[in-house]
């Protein structure tokens, strides 16, 4: 289908500038764009040009975006994260109408690729869940690409994140009747954040030396990293909270792992501080058993972790920390439903309790690794990132090629 006759309909983005950059340069190949603001945060990143903006509620919401799939003959929907509630809503409607739906989200490999998929992501993505649909979908697939490492993008991921959240704020009277899908206010959420990120650097110092200290004492371990408990990986595709997947794991751990064996803990760089994890963590090692077998890290680096001969393996609900672990060869227990948990890869308690995995884990199928990352490039990533120049470039340039504008 020649671009002129596509429509695109975008709706939320990531807190970026990626999505306006994405629409326009949609535009300059010749299609129709149209862009949904629904809160002062998207009037921010997206003023103008192509946009039209809905005040009203979720319950009137599914006629009047019908309305305008219908209106601007739209071909094609891209939104971010499947799982928001006025993103399902106009899903479902655009497969009604047999309009191709686009997922984008943060890459199931990271950094460096951000995901882009058609009709899903994670549980809802057309990726195989079988070994055998996956050797066999991979098998005429080209080699991965080799990695492009982009430059780092906390800072301007930050600043981004305040000016989405600083323009729902400013704007709020445009738009009364919007629910964020987050599951805290802003205004509660930065309560946690600044005295986090007054204490940032010290947290950094203090975990980066008790890694150093781990990794020099050659004592096996196996890793735990926390998710937030605001991520929809967790709240949609699991049954654990951060507290409950903490009460789980350590249990567990206390009652199967070799004696001499560590638990590494380490807690996600964007945790919001509205639990406080450092004393749930040491007060739940404690009724265990276990408090000097626990090493917490408010910080430090995952991969070094993971890549140690010392690491036994790693243990998450669901994160794509699970994959990464995957890729080093790292044996991986994924307590919830993701993209990797499947035989030969990570183990699922459908397969063997966590118990087991303490004294026995399972070494990932290199091979079946191997062509799952092929499949991976082919049909999910484009290389990139939603922050920075370099990487948004690129992802806008992988996107353009995903979407069948570019060659």
């Amino acid at each position: 289908m020649p671009a002129s006759s596509r429509s695109f309909l975008f709706l939320q983005g990531p807190q970026s500038r990626y999505f306006r950059r994405l629409g326009m340069a949609v535009r300059a190949c010749g299609a129709k764009v149209r862009k949904v603001n629904l809160c002062g945060g998207d009037v921010f990143l997206w003023p103008f040009p192509c946009v039209r903006t809905y005040h009203g509620s979720r319950g009137n919401w599914p006629r009047w975006i019908a309305d305008q799939m219908d209106r601007d003959a739209v071909t094609d929907l891209v939104l971010m994260g499947d799982n928001r509630p006025m993103h399902r809503d106009a899903i479902c409607i655009a497969r009604a109408r047999n309009i191709r739906v686009y997922v984008v989200d943060e890459g199931y490999l990271r950094p460096n690729f951000v995901t882009f998929e058609r009709e899903g992501v994670y549980i809802r993505s057309s990726l195989p869940n079988t070994p055998e649909t996956i050797r066999e979908r991979a098998a005429t697939l080209p080699e991965a690409p080799p990695m492009y490492a982009y430059p780092d993008c906390m800072h301007t991921r930050v600043l981004e994140t305040i000016q989405h959240h600083a323009g729902n704020t400013i704007l709020l009277g445009m738009f009364p009747l919007y629910r964020t899908h987050r599951p805290y206010p802003i205004f509660w959420e930065l309560r946690g954040w600044l005295p986090r990120y007054v204490t940032r650097r010290r947290r950094k110092l203090e975990a980066l030396t008790r890694q150093r200290t781990l990794l020099r004492s050659g004592e096996p371990y196996f890793l735990f990293p926390l998710q937030l408990d605001s991520d929809v990986l967790v709240r949609s595709y699991s049954h654990y909270g951060v507290r409950d997947s903490i009460m789980q794991v350590f249990s567990s751990f206390a009652n199967a792992a070799p004696p001499g064996c560590r638990l590494v803990v380490k807690n996600h760089p964007l945790d919001n501080g509205l639990i406080n994890l450092r004393q749930f963590v040491d007060n739940f090692a404690h009724a265990s058993g276990i408090q000097d077998r626990i090493i917490y890290l408010d910080g430090g680096q995952g991969r070094p972790l993971m890549d140690s001969p010392q690491c036994r393996g790693v243990v998450v609900v669901n994160s794509t920390m699970g994959l990464e672990a995957l890729a080093l060869g790292r044996p991986v227990f994924s307590l919830g439903k993701s993209i990797y948990a499947l035989p030969g890869l990570a183990v699922t308690p459908r397969e063997a309790p966590l118990e087991q995995f303490w004294t026995a884990p399972r070494l990932p199928d290199a091979s079946l690794m191997h062509e799952f990352v092929k499949l991976l490039h082919a049909e999910a990533l484009v290389p990139g990132n939603f922050y920075t120049d370099a990487g948004i470039a690129a992802a806008v340039e992988g996107s353009l090629r995903r979407l069948g504008l570019k060659a």
